[in-house]
């Protein structure tokens, strides 16, 4: 028995609009990092350059303190040395602990000029992070604004992405599988697979439909395809 196309029309229009509507909310919500990335761009420039300073500030002040620690027992190792010189009783053992202790102290030296290097590059750093706080905390609110606000709206969307999300399912059952299968086909090439047709025009590609096949269509109740783009129509009057 063949199905009355304009018996499940209400429900295929309901359909597609649902689609119509998820793909917007999609969109929507996809838009929203974008949003919010261009929204509060300077914030988040002097935020950025901030938070890498930050880092870069701890791991010098990492290396400075490792450098110290080096330096304390490398120059308590120098002492124990230099006593052990006075103990030492042939040339060639005295020559080489003397060398060892020129060694010791030269990468003591270099360490120490390490360590002088980081003090001042670390205290030009501090500097420039207090100028970038002071920086992020007079944009910041305004910032911390737009976010809240995308947020909300952000909400309100996936809300409303989950109410029409659960319709789509039931509605999915009340189509017959048929008039559902020539739908999904048409949707993966049009965005909007069902279009009506007014005046004799296609909605969906704004082309004339043959005046034949216009009336025919009005006669019968099956489901037609359009001669020019095959969308699903159906006459605007229905």
């Amino acid at each position: 028995m063949a199905v009355n196309f304009k018996d499940y029309l209400p429900q295929l229009k309901e359909l597609q609009e649902i689609d119509r509507r998820l793909r917007q909310v999609e969109f929507e919500l996809a838009a929203i990092p974008e949003q919010l990335e261009t929204s509060g761009a300077e914030y988040l420039v002097v935020a950025r350059a901030l938070q890498e300073k930050e880092t870069t500030l701890s791991t010098m002040n990492k290396e400075r303190q490792s450098l110290e620690t080096l330096i304390k027992e490398q120059t308590i190792q120098v002492q124990e040395r230099e006593k052990r010189l006075y103990a030492i009783k042939t040339q060639k053992e005295y020559q080489a602990t003397l060398k060892e202790i020129a060694q010791m102290k030269k990468e003591t030296k270099d360490r120490e000029e390490r360590v002088l290097k980081l003090l001042e590059e670390g205290e030009k750093l501090t500097q420039e992070i207090t100028q970038l706080k002071s920086q992020a905390a007079d944009k910041e609110g305004g910032y911390r604004q737009i976010e809240g606000e995308l947020k909300k709206r952000q909400e309100e969307v996936e809300t409303e992405k989950a109410r029409i999300t659960e319709r789509r399912p039931a509605l999915l059952k009340e189509l017959p599988p048929e008039i559902l299968k020539k739908y999904e086909f048409i949707k993966k090439r049009f965005a909007d697979a069902l279009a009506s047709v007014k005046k004799g025009i296609c909605q969906g590609c704004n082309m004339n439909i043959p005046a034949q096949f216009y009336n025919e269509m009005l006669r019968a109740a099956d489901l037609r395809n359009c001669p020019n783009c095959h969308r699903l129509i159906y006459p605007e009057e229905v």
